[in-house]
């Protein structure tokens, strides 16, 4: 709180515009992937980037971000204009459904808000594109000093407002060159946000969250000279990793990070407990106590919040029934391990009951050609009674001139007149 009273930058009264903003994680995985590459690389020059979103009334959506160009002007350094419109009509032909348009840009700063380097390029991108352009800084000293705490994240965004300056305020953080006289100057309020995402962008932050657990930095090798030359004989003992290998390592380093937390956690727990004084509940010759010692409330919540995870990590075994027990054994088993049973069983009577579906399908198709064979014969026997009554019969058992056939001529016929 000192810190931030102290920066004149910012306004004493609260915000009353009733903004509310929503950040999307990929604005901040471009943001962590251009601090991280400008570390790496060890680029000269301000972070300096552009965020882009929707304004639908006073709900602002910030959704894609990009790094941006920027130049010496004189003594404070802006963004170059030329190749900011560029890629921003670029990132608006990539994004029409729904249309996106500037709506904020990023740099650094430290945690007692916007520095006096940060008006200009506010002043110069709101004469051009957005009169109410906000500004999202990162603190990256809150993560080396380790003072976040509650998983907060080390960002604050702010809205911008003009308000008449006085006398002996610094001229160049006055609104000056853009057309509106020397008589405002720039203040911050600082905004509430929350994080927002889709469905579809919460796979891409997954994947590549993944992905970043075995990300390792590479530098490159400079190209060989022209010429003959020795062949020398390669000494890396690297090892390229596959698809596979590389999801397992990422998954065993999220399962190392987890125990190492559930480590830190019960030094802690074991730390205070022995911190605690002792009492006549487990020493019988100590005095009963009057008053009891104060309580850390916080750390109290904490462990029982850790104790709330732990059945979901090694879950209680269940005894109450007959079908939680292994039946060779005896052992009881887990719930974990009576709900995988189940859903095994599950599994084989789906299995089952295909396989009957099959076998009856079968048994019907043997019964159709069965039944096809049977009706062929039946055709060709009365296909052959009836060529021979063509031959010199006639379907009364009389031939051509009239006259009758004797039983023993025609002896199917014999006794059926």
């Amino acid at each position: 709180m000192v810190e931030t009273a102290s920066n004149s930058l910012l306004s004493s009264s609260t915000s009353d515009s009733s903004l509310s903003v929503q950040l999307h994680p990929l604005v901040l995985l471009t943001i962590s992937d251009y601090i991280t590459r400008h570390s790496v690389r060890q680029q000269e020059g301000p972070i300096i980037g552009a965020i882009i979103g929707q304004q639908n009334g006073r709900q602002i959506t910030m959704e894609q971000a990009f790094q941006c160009k920027t130049k010496q002007d004189g003594d404070r350094i802006v963004v170059d204009d030329e190749w900011f419109a560029e890629r921003l009509e670029q990132f608006k032909d990539v994004h029409k459904a729904p249309p996106l348009d500037l709506v904020a840009i990023f740099t650094l700063a430290p945690p007692s808000g916007p520095l006096p380097e940060h008006v200009p390029i506010l002043q110069q991108l709101q004469h051009s594109y957005n009169d109410s352009l906000m500004l999202l800084l990162f603190h990256p000293q809150t993560i080396l000093d380790g003072s976040l705490t509650g998983g907060k994240l080390p960002i604050s965004i702010y809205e911008t407002y003009y308000e008449p300056g006085s006398e002996g305020a610094e001229k160049g953080l006055q609104v000056d060159g853009w057309g509106m006289g020397r008589q405002l100057q720039m203040r911050f309020r600082q905004l509430p946000f929350e994080v927002e995402t889709g469905e579809a962008e919460m796979i891409a932050v997954d994947f590549v969250a993944k992905g970043s657990g075995s990300a390792t930095v590479q530098n490159s090798a400079a190209p060989p000279a022209k010429g003959k030359a020795r062949a020398e004989e390669s000494t890396s003992t690297d090892v390229q990793l596959s698809a596979e290998d590389e999801e397992v390592m990422s998954s065993l380093t999220a399962k190392y990070n987890a125990i190492k937390m559930l480590h830190q956690r019960i030094n802690l727990i074991r730390a205070y407990l022995a911190e605690l004084p002792p009492s006549y509940l487990t020493d019988a010759s100590l005095p009963v106590g009057v008053s009891d010692p104060p309580l850390n409330h916080q750390l109290l919540r904490s462990i029982s919040a850790m104790l709330a995870r732990l059945p979901l990590l090694a879950p209680p075994t269940t005894q109450s029934s007959a079908s939680t027990t292994i039946p060779a054994t005896g052992i009881p088993q887990s719930s974990i391990a009576t709900a995988s049973n189940q859903e095994q069983s599950d599994v084989h009577l789906v299995s089952l009951l295909a396989s009957i579906t099959r076998s009856v399908a079968q048994a019907k198709e043997m019964g159709s050609k069965y039944s096809i064979v049977q009706k062929a014969k039946a055709d060709k026997t009365h296909t052959g009674l009836m060529g021979r009554g063509s031959r010199g019969f006639d379907d009364y058992g009389a031939d051509t001139d009239g006259h009758w056939a004797t039983p023993t001529e025609t002896p199917e016929f014999s006794g059926s007149l």
